[in-house]
């Protein structure tokens, strides 16, 4: 399911400029306190009345059918915490709906003001837009003097030991923020460019709703940073992970962050503590059931304590008058969300689901794992099994160290899909990651993997595995006690001389030749067997949309062949680098005896190019981003070094003394007549589709890709004479007024025939 998001809902994004401040002081007057504030996404706060959940926002919206939405009604109860008054009776559904704990408040007055703590008192979405935190004085029954002791009482829950900070600096924390993943859940800032952008040219704003930054100007500076690099110490359930930012780091983001709000005005008299007062707001704190959502770190506020009153949650009647999904605050202390119109319907279809045996079962694996992954956001980076992923606009500030990464396209920059990762990472390879203790093998990109707090995403390792189950199991032998198993036939295999493997592949510290794809090292303790042999058999299937092409596509060992490779692997610390990755004076590519094919940087073919070298000497670059044949060249075939060992992503040139360079139109097209003028546009705007390549007994490779729901296969090679080149271009489906063009410079058009569901094109280019 892809990414939906309630910007259906609401397409229009409104901001608030300029953004009021509002204060309460204890007689509960409202002051406002204008100011201009600039483009900065703490300022852009979206008119939000009702709680933001991410998981919720994105996937769920008015017209889902009551099945699905009720789906999201158990999410908001869970992550609205409606669990922690409201104890599910049925144990399997207590697993389902664990609730989540909000922040802890033990040194709550050292982060926010006494006139903040009163006002988030007394009705938290003034403070925090989208809070999911509830009202409880918001109805006729507002009693100030119960506001004024809790806010004693939470100004007094000092005694935090910080580490001093370093001066931050708002231009290197605006990169921080836009690069390591913050923009994946929260706004980026109007008219910010990342560096990877070309010059000239800006992203566009992100559709779906933002997890809003309203609190982060009301922080003292430490404090903030205090936050940022350790938000787990404060929001132990995870919602904020830990993006894990260093000591600079975090003062950085603070000070960008609280960049450029008007300095606030003196409107209350100097804040006294009270201490009486402070106790009198304990025991508001407890009374008023604060304790079922938050520790403020005292033997009368620990949080967990549930009022015996409170009914189970399948008991529960959302059609109540009086009840937590009202529409407006009532008397009586009842928690008052602002939930908006799908918000209670949602929770409304849940309730009811609910109270039917058939809607408390214990949930299938891969719905366990979507819970989770839902909760957590995991979705606004990773897409599984067809939900989810980086939105566009999104995905454009996840950039590369290595700037060789782009020719990977979307695995060069966007953090990998889940699908199928439970049968793909051994479990300690998984826990590292999940628990924030390393495993990370894309060093080339700048978005983090962040730490969620290992009680939150403990059940996940479990869950992907059971979920993930392969049917039938890939068997795959690795012991290395089969003569046929042994490393040095995996190393040739690995090296330049064999399936070249080290193309896009290092190993220990030497880099790949080519685009740096993930390095090999750790593969045998990352990497469960089965999963391996299954990729490299059967790379598109595994991986849709890879450029590792199917080197073991009709290899009669094949098998065996991997079993080797993962054998040398294993022996790795024991054996030397694959022939290619020990340094020499040049690396020169040089097809004496059989075609090679390189991905590179490569002018006039740009950051995607697949060149082939012939033995023939004529070579031919394909550019699998704009998806067609780009240029040809006699003579020499290509110098690696600059690939190789540069890093600096300088493109290479074709070493030839000719370079052809072909028409920029693409091959097919639909028209009415051969008279209608030809569409302009190249790849994905032209509406094609890459699918990688393969290659034939002889190495030649064939380009595969769709357009307009036809499957293209696309070969190009010379002549034996090196004369002229020849192509053939085979399309499978259901075509009609569908026509080809050519590569020579004055190619028309013409229809292509359809036989029973295919059609064969055969063109040949002189020089």
């Amino acid at each position: 399911m892809a990414r939906m998001g309630r910007s259906t809902r609401y397409p229009a994004r409104i901001f608030l400029l300029p953004v009021a401040r509002i204060l309460v002081c204890a007689t509960g007057i409202a002051f406002v306190l204008p100011g201009a504030v600039d483009a900065h996404p703490t300022h852009a706060l979206e008119s939000i009345e009702y709680p933001v959940v991410a998981g919720f926002e994105n996937f769920y919206i008015q017209e889902d059918s009551e099945d699905y939405l009720a789906q999201g009604g158990e999410l908001l109860l869970n992550e609205l915490n409606c669990v922690a008054c409201h104890r599910p009776k049925d144990k399997s559904l207590r697993a389902r709906l664990p609730g989540k704990s909000g922040p802890l408040l033990h040194s709550v007055g050292e982060r926010l003001e006494p006139a903040d703590l009163r006002l988030m008192a007394r009705n938290p979405r003034f403070v925090k837009r989208g809070t999911t935190m509830p009202s409880l004085f918001g109805g006729p029954d507002r009693d100030l003097d119960a506001i004024e002791a809790l806010t004693h009482f939470l100004a007094s829950r000092k005694g935090l030991k910080r580490e001093p900070l370093p001066a931050g600096d708002v231009e290197r924390g605006k990169e921080i923020y836009h690069e390591v993943g913050c923009v994946a859940c929260h706004d980026v800032e109007q008219g910010y460019v990342p560096k990877s952008f070309p010059p000239g040219t800006e992203p566009e704003l992100p559709g779906f709703p933002s997890v809003p930054l309203a609190m982060a100007y009301l922080y003292d500076e430490a404090a903030l940073a205090a936050f940022l690099q350790d938000p787990l110490a404060v929001r132990p359930a995870g919602r904020m992970p830990d993006m894990k930012l260093n000591a600079q780091e975090a003062a950085d983001v603070a000070k960008y962050l609280q960049a450029g709000w008007p300095a606030e005005e003196e409107t209350e008299p100097e804040f006294v503590l009270d201490p009486a007062l402070a106790a009198e707001g304990e025991k508001v704190f407890a009374r008023k059931n604060c304790v079922a959502c938050h520790d403020a770190g005292t033997d009368k506020s620990g949080a967990g304590a549930v009022p015996a009153t409170t009914k189970h949650l399948e008991a529960l009647d959302p059609a109540a008058e009086r009840s937590c999904l009202s529409e407006r605050p009532l008397a009586g202390g009842i928690p008052f969300y602002y939930l908006d119109y799908i918000q209670r319907e949602a929770i409304t279809l849940a309730l009811r689901k609910l109270k039917k045996p058939a809607g408390r079962m214990t949930l299938a694996p891969g719905e366990r794992v979507d819970r989770v992954m839902t909760a957590l956001n995991c979705y606004a980076c990773h897409a599984r099994d067809g939900k989810g992923g980086a939105e566009l606009a999104r995905a454009a500030y996840f950039g590369v160290t290595d700037s060789a990464a782009i020719s990977l396209g979307d695995f060069g920059n966007i953090p990998p899909s889940l699908t199928h990762v439970g049968r793909k990472l051994t479990r300690s390879w998984m826990e590292k990651i999940l628990f924030g203790e390393g495993g990370e093998v894309r060093p080339h990109m700048t978005v983090r993997m962040p730490a969620f707090g290992e009680a939150n995403v403990s059940a996940l390792t479990a869950g992907f595995a059971a979920a993930d189950v392969r049917e039938p199991a890939m068997e795959m032998d690795v012991s290395g006690l089969q003569r046929h198993q042994r490393g040095h036939y995996g190393r040739d295999l690995l090296g330049a001389d064999g399936l070249g493997c080290i193309t896009c592949h290092g190993l220990k510290d030497a880099k790949a030749l080519g685009a740096p794809a993930i390095n090999l090292t750790h593969t045998v303790n990352r990497l469960q067997p089965g999963f391996f042999k299954e990729l490299l058999l059967d790379p598109q299937g595994v991986l849709p949309g890879t450029l590792m092409p199917p080197l073991f596509l009709g290899r009669k060992k094949a098998e065996e062949e991997v079993e080797q490779i993962w054998t040398y692997l294993k022996e790795i610390d024991q054996r030397r680098l694959p022939e290619g990755l020990l340094k020499t004076e040049d690396f020169e590519l040089v097809p004496d005896q059989e075609p090679i094919v390189f991905r590179t940087f490569l002018e006039g073919a740009g950051m995607q190019a697949v060149t082939t070298g012939y033995p023939a000497g004529v070579h031919v670059a394909f550019d699998s981003l704009e998806i067609r044949w780009a240029i040809a060249w006699r003579g020499r075939f290509l110098d690696a070094m600059s690939t190789w060992d540069e890093r600096k992503a300088t493109p290479a040139r074709p070493l030839g003394d000719e370079v052809n360079e072909f028409p920029l139109w693409m091959p097919l097209a639909r028209l009415e007549t051969a008279e209608t003028a030809w569409p302009e546009g190249t790849g994905a705007e032209a509406g094609y589709e890459f699918g990688g390549f393969r290659l034939d007994a002889g190495g030649v490779p064939t380009f595969l890709y769709s357009f307009d729901g036809l499957q293209v296969e696309d070969t190009l090679s010379p002549s034996a004479d090196g004369e002229k080149l020849r192509r053939t271009v085979r399309l499978r489906g259901e075509g009609s007024d569908i026509y080809f063009r050519g590569l020579g410079k004055k190619a028309v058009p013409r229809v292509v025939m359809f036989k029973k569901g295919e059609a064969v094109i055969e063109e040949e280019v002189k020089w």
